[in-house]
């Protein structure tokens, strides 16, 4: 019975002391909202803005760590017609290095892109809204060592991108 009990008590330790060496306390999140797109989302309270742009259509925040992330909206108006998603993936690949894509997702409304470059992890997430007239951008790279501290907490930061009307 006291070893159950010990047993039990070490392997609660183990998984708390798991949790808390990936994890990130919900009160060390932070939000930004983007006035002139109404676009919000969560992310790490470690970073810190580094840049907005002058047409206040997004910010770039930075943590010391080399990790970075850039969010931002656009319109999405090619010759007075919404591009789809499949038409703005085109676009996006047609802009940067994608010969080290290890995951894609795309919906009718929705296109992720992540993998390498070097040895640098990239995670792109765009999405359609408001009548598909605007795309939501999301943007978060990492140094590939640090893998282990960004993964998780992409999905909470990927899932967080929301436009608020």
């Amino acid at each position: 019975m006291q070893t159950g009990m010990s047993r039990r008590a070490v392997l609660a330790g183990l998984g708390a002391a798991a949790l808390g060496a990936g994890a990130v306390r919900a009160e060390d999140w932070k939000r930004y909202h983007n006035p002139r797109f109404d676009f919000s989302f969560d992310y790490p309270g470690w970073f810190t803005a580094a840049d907005t742009s002058e047409n206040s259509d997004g910010s770039r925040f930075e943590a010391k760590d080399g990790a970075a992330i850039l969010a931002y909206g656009s319109w999405n108006a090619m010759d007075d017609k919404p591009l789809t998603i499949e038409q703005h993936e085109a676009f996006v690949r047609g802009n940067d290095d994608y010969s080290g894509l290890t995951y894609r997702f795309a919906d009718a409304k929705t296109l992720v892109l992540s993998g390498l470059r070097g040895d640098t992890v990239f995670y792109e997430k765009y999405a359609l809204v408001r009548d598909d007239d605007l795309i939501l951008n999301l943007q978060i790279t990492y140094p590939a060592r640090l893998k282990d501290k960004y993964d998780p907490l992409i999905d909470r930061m990927a899932k967080s991108l929301r436009y608020n009307p």
